[in-house]
């Protein structure tokens, strides 16, 4: 998306890099919130990933604990991480980081102990201020709906989420499950 265009408090034309689209609505799912549009508190969440090389063993279904999570990858190989490096900035892998992630990798699953890792990377996950997502109606948009400041949780909660904004849309009243989502928490009294 390049640009919005707007008439009478609804988005009537979406540009984008791959044409103009007329959407009957739009929901923002983007991360941090769309701003001008969305303004809430957020910022940026480092964390670390590796991806091993193959193990001969396949996760049925992904694990996780306090600071890791696992899963198998379609070549064979394990996809370990998701740390909450809080305050730190940089772009930079930190290599105390990875070694932390490979020796709770072992704990967790004695068989993966002495997988090679084939890739290491750090990225940044959207959060709100408070840590929790943002799901609501746009203000000043008739057709728009927000979902973003997800922490990490976004693919976990996508089911729901999609489930919720969809009954949301179509009947025109807030679900009672995601009330406590809404942009009005980050209000300041006058």
């Amino acid at each position: 998306m390049t640009d919005l265009e707007v008439d009478g408090g609804r988005i009537v034309r979406v540009r984008t890099t791959a044409g103009d689209l007329h959407p009957g609505v739009v929901v923002f799912a983007t991360g941090l919130a769309p701003e001008p549009w969305v303004r809430v508190p957020q910022r940026l969440v480092k964390g670390h990933l590796i991806a091993t090389e193959p193990v001969s063993f396949r996760l049925v279904c992904g694990l996780h604990s306090p600071g890791l999570g696992v899963g198998s990858m379609a070549d064979g190989g394990l996809l370990a991480g998701g740390t909450r490096d809080e305050g730190d900035s940089s772009a930079q892998v930190r290599p105390e980081v990875i070694q932390h992630i490979r020796r709770r990798l072992g704990e967790l699953l004695p068989a993966a102990g002495q997988a090679r890792v084939r890739y290491q990377w750090c990225c940044f996950r959207p959060a709100t201020s408070d840590g929790q997502p943002v799901i609501d109606h746009v203000p000043g948009l008739d057709n728009a709906w927000v979902s973003a400041g997800h922490d990490g949780d976004g693919l976990l909660m996508a089911p729901a989420t999609g489930q919720a904004l969809a009954a949301w849309i179509t009947t025109s009243r807030q679900p009672e499950e995601v009330a406590s989502f809404g942009l009005s928490r980050f209000d300041q009294p006058s």
